[in-house]
Formats: C-alpha cells, sequence, structure tokens
C-alpha cells in the first residue's frame, strides 16, 4: 500500500526527474552564433578592403585625375586617316579604354590604348615594358616623359608606348599591304596618330 502524497506536490512515478526545459538556453546559443559569424564577416570584408585599398584607379595622383577622360571618338575626329571604329571597350581594373579601328578591305587595323592609375604603378609598368627587351626607348619623339617602340618594329606593324606622370598612351598599327622594309613610314604614321592622341588627352 502506497504512502498518501502530502497536499501541493505532484504525484512521483518513477524514472528519475523530468528533463529540464531547453528552448530559452537553444535560443541564446543560436544568438550568440549568428553574431559570431557576423563579427567574422565584418572583419573579412574589412581587411578586404584595406589590403585592395590602393588598387583603385580613384586615388590618382598625376595630372590625369579623375575627370573624365576624353573618348576614342574624340581622338578620331583629330587624327586623320583613321580607318573606321570597330570596337570600343573600357579597362578592367583600371581608369582607360582601348578601341579599334579597321579598314579590312585595305588589311589595316590601329589600335589605341589609354590607362590611368597612380604616377607609381604607371611608371614600374613602363619600365618593366623597356627593362625586358621587348621595348626600346627613343629620346627622338617628343611626347610625354618617356616614348618607346614595341618588338621588331617593321613597315607592316609597329607599336608606341608613352608614359607621361600618371597615365601611358599606346599605338599600334598593322597595315599588311605596306612594304614590310619601310619600317620609317610605319613608325611616322604612328607617331602622327599619337601626337593626336596625347593632344586629345591632355587635361583641361
Amino acid at each position: 500500500m502506497n504512502a498518501p502524497v502530502p497536499q501541493g506536490f505532484p504525484p512521483y512515478h518513477g524514472g528519475g526527474p523530468p528533463p529540464p526545459k531547453r528552448g530559452l538556453a537553444t535560443g541564446w546559443i543560436i544568438a550568440i552564433v549568428a553574431i559570431g559569424i557576423v563579427v567574422v564577416v565584418g572583419l573579412a570584408v574589412g581587411v578586404f578592403a584595406v589590403l585592395h585599398r590602393g588598387s583603385s584607379y580613384d586615388e590618382v595622383d598625376g595630372k590625369y585625375g579623375s575627370a573624365p577622360l576624353a573618348s576614342c571618338d574624340d581622338v578620331a575626329g583629330r587624327a586623320a586617316n583613321l580607318p573606321r571604329k570597330s570596337s570600343d571597350m573600357p579597362l578592367q581594373g583600371s581608369k582607360g579604354w582601348l578601341c579599334t579601328f579597321t579598314d579590312s578591305a585595305n588589311a589595316v587595323t590601329v589600335h589605341l590604348d589609354v590607362e590611368v592609375n597612380s604616377v607609381q604603378r604607371q611608371r614600374t609598368g613602363f619600365d618593366v615594358y623597356t627593362s625586358s627587351g621587348g621595348y626600346v626607348l627613343d629620346p627622338a619623339v617628343h611626347l610625354g616623359e618617356s616614348a618607346a617602340w614595341g618588338p621588331a618594329p617593321r613597315g607592316t606593324t609597329c607599336d608606341l608606348v608613352v608614359l607621361d606622370s600618371n597615365a601611358t598612351f599606346k599605338v599600334g598599327i598593322s597595315d599588311w599591304k605596306t612594304p614590310a622594309d619601310d619600317t620609317q613610314a610605319c613608325k611616322d604614321r604612328v607617331k602622327a596618330i599619337a601626337q593626336a592622341f596625347y593632344d586629345v588627352m591632355q587635361p583641361h
């Protein structure tokens, strides 16, 4: 015969104490984990921003500042005898653009490139061009601070790169109907386009 249960206490049925309620504790754990994830993600974003802050072309420090650049159509309006424009696209990762002018019937292609960034980055890139032996400095080209001809210029193809403060300008021509040994004619044509290119791009 069981002993009477005292008033005010629930009857005991054995099997140990009832399991504790976990709803509140589980909620706190989820909240702490969520806060931890937010903090880690925030730190990662902050570190990425600091590491990549110097690569933004908005932080230019030379004469070609944050003002909009003249377009390749502006250059085409000044440079004589350019073929029809066949492509026009912005640079990826830097301020600038790439343009191509093509006359398929006469096998002529002209490439114009401009890149604007920091002075240090542009000079380092130009030094890589010239120190590798691929590009040869030409002090007779009076554009910008320095100018160099690309590898093995010929009458059919020649390229010129010009460094000026925090910008580089490139002009390249392929003309497969010109005699291959007439290198000077190719260079003269490139220099004329480069002069118009440089003049149009000057900040106002």
